[in-house]
């Protein structure tokens, strides 16, 4: 069987790693994308195999440069058969007076814009070619309104709504779109939010990321989850033991949502 190939977004860390490296795991040859050179070089560095981990430094929020990384993807290698768009970033829990204008429109356009982009250049090819999996890393934020920040909760919540009508749009053609949506999970995402954001957020280290005691009455697990734990269910909605799951917005978030 010919290899199954995969482009994974906001691979140079947290969550995209750990996916990017379990897809690779699971045979799929892997290009990993991210803003960062440094963090994709680290992200390569420790892969289990060097030769199906490919890098492209990528911006989520340039349309072009999203459609290229696709089309550049088949050309080389005939196909797209999974799409994950991993990248985001993370507004400190920032509330309606703290979110700027400025704020606003960098994380619309990192996590719900560059989503779109993704799944669009992916629905190009997929559509046309007659098969594929679009797979998008939502929050619980995108259904709890107190879980992070005004911005980071309206994108979420506009990935969730997008992948839905999504669904209904390529499913005929032998294409599924899902969102995982993880509860708290130990990354460092406020730490290269801090970076992309910089001075438009104030504080990264609040909310109910950073508090042992509401993680302990919010969850029950009563831990974080681990980035293996997400990463598990991507490479299975990834699988054709999925085929029939679309349009689906699954929580792994420790029995949060149930709270």
């Amino acid at each position: 069987m010919k290899q199954r190939i995969a482009i994974v977004t906001g691979a140079g860390s947290g969550i995209g790693q750990g996916i990017a490296y379990a897809l690779v795991e699971a045979g799929y040859r892997v290009y990993a994308t991210d803003i960062s050179e440094a963090r994709l070089a680290s992200t390569k560095a420790a892969a289990s195999s060097a030769d199906d981990l490919l890098t492209r430094v990528l911006d989520v929020s340039d349309w072009a440069a999203v459609e290229r990384v696709v089309a550049d993807v088949v050309e080389h290698e005939g196909a797209l058969d999974v799409m994950v768009n991993s990248a985001g970033v993370f507004d400190g829990y920032a509330d309606v007076l703290e979110t700027t204008p400025e704020l606003w429109q960098r994380v619309i356009d990192v996590n719900l814009s560059g989503t779109f982009y993704g799944c669009r250049a992916a629905a190009q090819v997929m559509v046309k070619q007659g098969h594929g999996r679009i797979i998008t890393i939502g929050s619980v934020a995108g259904q709890r309104g107190a879980a992070d920040g005004l911005s980071y909760v309206a994108s979420k919540a506009g990935i969730e709504g997008m992948h839905r009508r999504l669904a209904v749009d390529v499913a005929a053609h032998g294409v599924t779109a899902n969102v995982v949506a993880p509860g708290v999970i130990k990354t460092n995402l406020r730490a290269t939010s801090e970076e992309l954001l910089g001075d438009l957020v104030a504080d990264q280290n609040r909310g109910i990321g950073v508090s042992p005691d509401i993680w302990n009455f919010l969850i029950p697990t009563r831990r974080p989850g681990e980035v293996h734990e997400i990463a598990s269910v991507v490479v299975f909605l990834a699988s054709p033991q999925a085929s029939y799951v679309n349009g689906q917005v699954i929580q792994v978030d420790g029995g949060w949502n149930a709270v």
